[in-house]
């Protein structure tokens, strides 16, 4: 008959009872432990940064949030269910393959610490120099006076066609009143009075280019 063994190899008591090996139980508690906590920690732990990541770069252009406005999207079935995650209807990132249903989020994501680890960024930035600073303020001070000359053009094109306008109007008033002055005088009407009538063109004439109103006609009524 073959000698009996209890657990862990122990030769079984006499009473016929099983034994447990404490300490062993006890060193497989602390590894289990061990592992547990070890795999919470990589839950949580930020991932390395990859040697090759740049630093974070101002934005070029602004963000086009108005592109897909009016346009209808083919998305899978289940999309808009509940989550992110995966290609739907709303703003996709495709580094991330996430769906952000408003821009307010959309913009958020852009900014945030996952999306710069997705597109291989760091969230540090290069540290501007003087000649930065300098290069920087020449460009704002160029940008600024050429929008100032663009300006000035304008109201100086501006000025010039008013100009022309009232050049025009002043040509048609006049010629108005020298057609009523040939009328006048087809009819007939004396010498005098059409002397008197041309005098009063004529200074009307130049009361309008010299911008004088209202004075009135001195001929008597």
């Amino acid at each position: 008959m073959s000698e009996r063994k209890a657990l862990y190899g122990a030769p079984p008591p006499e009473t016929g009872r099983k034994t447990w090996d404490e300490e062993a139980i006890v060193q497989q508690a602390r590894e289990r432990a061990a592992q547990q906590k070890e795999a919470r920690e990589m839950r949580f732990q930020r991932a390395p940064t990859p040697p090759d990541a740049q630093e974070i770069e101002m934005r070029r252009q602004r963000l086009n949030l108005d592109q897909d406005l009016n346009k209808v999207t083919l998305v899978p079935a289940g999309a808009s269910a509940v989550g992110k995650r995966g290609r739907g209807a709303g703003y996709y990132c495709e580094a991330c393959d996430l769906t952000f249903k408003d821009s307010l989020q959309w913009v958020d994501h852009l900014n945030s610490k996952q999306h710069l680890r997705a597109t291989g960024q760091t969230e540090t930035q290069e540290r501007a120099t003087l000649e930065d600073v300098r290069a920087r303020l020449a460009w704002l001070r160029q940008k600024r006076d050429d929008a100032n000359q663009g300006q000035m053009y304008d109201i100086k094109k501006r000025i010039a066609e008013r100009q022309t306008i009232e050049e025009e109007e002043r040509r048609l008033r006049r010629e108005k009143r020298m057609q009523k002055k040939r009328e006048k005088k087809a009819l007939g009407r004396g010498s005098t009075g059409s002397e008197e009538d041309e005098i009063d063109d004529d200074r009307r004439a130049m009361e309008e280019m010299m911008g004088i109103w209202g004075f009135g006609s001195t001929k008597a009524k």
